[in-house]
């Protein structure tokens, strides 16, 4: 009788130092970083940002992936006479710039606004890996700086295959040297005012909107699995084996509906602990050991 009550006494006792351990040793959930995340820059346009956790899904044919980076103006009741880009710039070693690649998109790939209306030329020259420099010139008539529906026009557009997928941030940048705006389309050249980014924060009326837009779109930030995190609150404690105990006992919620949700594939995730693809006991001791820190 003796020998029973100690040994009960010993297992009480291993017990409360367990729950010690759980209320010390809570894990908690860190958000996942992007693999990589296009930052746009320019001196006349805003900045913008896409990140990007799985670029896999954005594959073509060829198993290339590829984003561009628009700069866009709206000018209403205004043409756009000529435009002249300082320098277009980006990191060589993560994304590749071709021209080959950029003339499905607009004239000589870089004033895509150009090809759409059919008015003016372009042209576009890389100088050095990872630089560009272009300029467009309108003749008459000259082109729109609003579409049919009044709303942005591309200015420039950008289009890079990804040579590095899990690069982290990489910026490119758009500075414009000079953009003319005119109010006459047939006769472009002979009244027309050079539009700078100070003029642009000004002229509220003559530009409405300007804006940078990176496609693909951005993607959301993936869920985060913790695992052994049963009840999702962020952290690993006694509550959430406890919970995935009285689940497997077949207890229920005061609806009588289950206490987990496992045809979810991220609550699923979460329950098993162990990585051996089913919910067992054997999740609720892997729970256990990690919050005593025996893994």
């Amino acid at each position: 009788m003796r020998k029973n009550i100690t040994k009960f006494m010993s297992v009480l006792l291993s017990a409360a130092l367990f729950v010690s351990v759980f209320a010390m040793s809570p894990l908690t959930a860190f958000a996942v970083e992007p693999a990589l995340t296009v930052s746009a820059q320019s001196n006349l346009f805003p900045a913008a940002e896409n990140d990007y956790y799985d670029l896999s899904e954005y594959e073509d044919e060829k198993g290339d992936v590829y984003v561009s980076v628009d700069f866009k103006l709206r000018a209403r009741d205004m043409f756009i006479v000529a435009v002249d880009i300082d320098s277009l710039t980006w990191d060589p070693e993560v994304l590749e710039w071709s021209l080959e690649a950029n003339r499905c998109f607009g004239i000589n790939g870089l004033f895509p606004f150009a090809a759409e209306s059919g008015c003016g030329s372009g042209i576009a020259r890389q100088t050095s890996p990872g630089r560009v420099v272009g300029n467009f010139s309108s003749v008459s008539p000259a082109a729109y700086a609003y579409d049919e529906k009044g709303e942005e026009v591309t200015v420039v557009r950008a289009v890079f295959k990804v040579l590095d997928r899990n690069a982290g941030t990489t910026v490119v940048t758009c500075n414009i040297d000079s953009l003319a705006l005119c109010d006459e389309t047939d006769s472009p050249f002979a009244q027309y005012r050079v539009i700078t980014g100070g003029e642009i924060d000004q002229e509220a009326v003559l530009l409405a909107e300007t804006s940078t837009v990176i496609y693909p779109e951005a993607q959301e930030e993936p869920p985060v699995i913790l695992y052994g995190d049963v009840n999702n609150d962020g952290v690993v404690t006694i509550e959430d084996a406890t919970l995935l105990q009285e689940y497997l006992a077949e207890f229920t919620a005061q609806d009588g509906s289950p206490l987990l949700d496992l045809d979810d594939d991220y609550e699923f995730e979460r329950c098993d602990a162990n990585f051996d693809g089913r919910i067992t006991i054997g999740d609720v001791t892997a729970i256990q050991r990690i919050i005593a820190e025996l893994v």
